[in-house]
């Protein structure tokens, strides 16, 4: 990622998107686990959102409990929403999106200045997620809320204005072509996403899975040729999940060689 000197305004969003998972995972169970991370986050949300095929509805958390909304409906999407406050520029402070089916998705997005202690509530929502969900793969990444974090993890982009200013950011040249070149894959059906075995790019966080790690890199296996080289650091979290965790510096290597050797999904 680049640097963000150039914006007068920065807020630094921290985003988990899963893009394939081994539970089964329902809207009910879905509700339960986003209710253990928002224990995490320290407070309720403000907004629970829901739709259907063609139409979306929100609720005030209070009352969507209260309703039992989730049981109402089979909901195709399915999201928790904390408001923001005065020094946060996301629209919205966290998000929590859980989407199955075709567009399979588990996102949360957590503006920096949301919480007291990001690393820690980072820390404590990967463990939630990774128990409860057993990703097969996913990703990690932080970016200015300008570069829009959320549209990234959907293959889109999105621009935005300074709050003071209104001065215009458009997204990095490479930050929008990154994302462009997922947003086919991620439009297929999931089955054919091959994402239990394809890496969408090299990212700060990747949650990898044995399918992966098997992948030959300059005749070695994933896991070899990063241990060999001491590419970021490999660290097994379940017995079927591994987080691989890169230093920003060290990405533009890495991903030529896994681009090279055909592992990833966006190649330029």
């Amino acid at each position: 990622m680049s640097t963000y000197d150039q914006y007068s305004e920065v807020n630094l969003v921290r985003s988990l998107v899963l893009y394939a998972w081994a539970t089964t995972t329902d809207m009910v169970r879905a509700r339960d686990i986003f209710d253990l991370l928002a224990g995490e986050v320290g407070r309720p949300p403000d907004i629970a959102t829901v739709l259907e095929e063609k139409k979306g509805r929100d609720y005030l958390y209070k009352n969507f409990v209260k309703r039992d909304v989730i049981h109402q409906k089979d909901w195709v999407r399915f999201g928790y929403l904390w408001k923001r406050k005065e020094d946060v520029l996301s629209d919205f402070a966290i998000e929590f999106h859980f989407v199955p089916g075709k567009f399979r998705r588990v996102s949360v997005h957590i503006d920096e200045a949301a919480v007291d202690d990001p690393s820690k509530v980072n820390k404590r929502i990967v463990r939630r997620l990774v128990d409860a969900f057993q990703p097969i793969y996913g990703i990690g990444y932080t970016m200015p809320y300008y570069w829009g974090p959320r549209a990234f993890a959907d293959g889109t982009i999105s621009t935005r204005f300074s709050s003071v200013d209104r001065t215009f950011y458009g997204v990095p040249e490479h930050v929008r072509k990154q994302s462009h070149a997922f947003r086919g894959i991620y439009l297929t059906d999931s089955d054919k996403r091959n994402l239990d075995h394809m890496l969408r790019d090299v990212f700060e966080i990747n949650f990898l899975s044995q399918g992966h790690l098997d992948r030959q890199v300059e005749g070695q296996t994933l896991r070899d040729w990063i241990d060999g080289n001491a590419f970021g650091t490999l660290q097994q979290l379940t017995p079927r999940c591994w987080r691989w965790d890169v230093p920003n510096e060290e990405i533009p290597e890495i991903r030529g060689a896994l681009i090279e050797a055909g592992l990833t999904v966006v190649r330029e």
